[in-house]
């Protein structure tokens, strides 16, 4: 699984604007995705107690590394397989993003040990994200879709914003950005970001009966504040120093109700 993947990342075009991206549309071999697609548990089936609810309509069901079904995934030798596939693959995304890396992060954080970690999410009809920054200890962050309609919404758009600033909003108003890409999401699709204080994305709503199911893979800046743990995601982790430019979160509202649609 290595070595394709690999491959099918050393062969995607960088985007540079309107902030460095690259898409792979085939990340793992056929039979790994149809193994994986197998073993993972569906909106309904994810009862747990301990459920990380991203969306205010409760249309997104997260399993982080410390919940029970999580662990029980990691006893599937497809899913332990695909979690060290994207440390495995780790140097090797960095080094695709070096250039851009040395430009916008702080240089005493060039060098970092950067960590990685995953999260499962399964989406159901109606699920949608507006505009949005990730959290700034991410580095890199990297969509896997294991399973989607494909003609059923829920494109990725990827946003441009028309100026830039001194000081970027995690929520920013949607008359400062324009659409500058969108991609319709199939099985084994896999966008990954370098997280710059400027990398607006969005999700138009899904109508697909089946259930959309996909990893949210990160490598972190050396934090206390991980987002592998519940808690720490509770409203996000926006103040730090890794980037050279800055960013907040502008409107009382979200800084009060951070997760939205």
């Amino acid at each position: 699984m290595l070595k394709y993947s690999l491959n099918q990342i050393k062969k995607s075009d960088l985007h540079l604007k309107p902030f460095p991206y690259f898409v792979v549309k085939n990340l793992i071999p056929q039979k790994n995705l149809k193994q994986l697609n197998e073993i993972l548990p569906s909106f309904k089936e994810i009862t747990e107690k301990k459920i990380y609810f991203q969306s205010s309509s409760g249309t997104k069901k997260t399993l982080l590394p410390n919940s029970e079904r999580y662990k029980k995934l990691e006893k599937n030798k497809i899913f332990r397989s695909f979690n060290k596939l994207f440390k495995d693959l780790k140097p090797h995304i960095i080094e695709k993003f070096e250039k851009p890396i040395k430009e916008n992060v702080k240089k005493k954080y060039h060098r970092s040990k950067f960590s990685q970690h995953s999260t499962f999410s399964v989406m159901k009809k109606g699920y949608l994200k507006s505009a949005h920054l990730d959290r700034r200890d991410h580095l890199i962050h990297v969509l896997y879709y294991s399973s989607s309609q494909s003609n059923k919404g829920g494109d990725i758009k990827i946003l441009k914003l028309r100026k830039h600033k001194k000081i970027y909003d995690i929520f920013p108003s949607k008359k400062d950005l324009i659409s500058y890409k969108r991609y319709k999401i199939k099985n084994n699709f896999c966008l990954f970001t370098l997280n710059v204080p400027w990398s607006y994305h969005s999700v138009t709503k899904y109508k697909g009966i089946k259930d959309r199911k996909y990893f949210y893979i990160v490598y972190d800046f050396p934090s206390g504040q991980g987002g592998a743990k519940l808690k720490n995601r509770k409203k996000g982790n926006n103040q730090n120093n890794f980037w050279n430019s800055k960013v907040q979160v502008s409107s009382p509202k979200r800084k009060s109700k951070f997760f939205s649609e």
